[in-house]
């Protein structure tokens, strides 16, 4: 090979790379989902936790509910529970699980906002007094803005949720 062709290739091989390069996907930007909640107790001790998640974004966008409140029960620590003496340990189901499928997806349309409602105690053995600190986040497995559901597990964009601190008194 002489001197000529060694450039000629080194040439093709560079602007190969900048074509490249040119046309890589970039990472899209989290979606804006604000995440709020509350906590009430009642006569028995029973603490209801009230979640409302709102789609501040401009897109519809199907949500993968997998260990979040929207999921309909605990399948995963989504809120963590602390007292004075510390962190109380998470007493929920966990699931293993396969290839998601499309009803596992929830869609939540540009400004529209979805609630859920769940019972502390079914997931969490709670002191029956004193302060507890509810700190409730999770990741949204999924999160797409485009397409229909579900897609595979190694095309699945993440999300980290932050539903925020509460704290009861009781």
């Amino acid at each position: 090979m002489n001197a000529a062709s060694s450039i000629h290739r080194l040439a093709a091989a560079v602007a190969l790379l900048m074509a490249c390069s040119l046309t890589m996907a970039t990472p899209s930007k989290p979606e804006v989902l604000d995440c709020r909640f509350q906590a009430t107790t009642d006569a028995t001790g029973r603490v209801a936790l009230q979640f409302t998640l709102h789609n501040a974004g401009t897109r519809d966008l199907h949500l993968l509910r997998w260990g979040s409140p929207f999921e309909g029960a605990w399948f995963g620590p989504f809120v963590r529970v602390s007292t004075a003496s510390g962190e109380l340990l998470f007493q929920g189901a966990m699931r293993k699980r396969g290839d998601p499928a499309a009803r596992d997806y929830l869609m939540l349309r540009a400004g529209a906002s979805l609630a859920a409602e769940l019972t502390l105690n079914d997931a969490f053995s709670l002191p029956t007094t004193g302060p507890l600190v509810l700190r409730a986040g999770w990741r949204w497995h999924d999160v797409m803005a485009s397409g229909t559901p579900p897609r595979p597990r190694a095309t699945h964009q993440g999300q980290d949720q932050d539903c925020g601190e509460v704290t009861l008194t009781r």
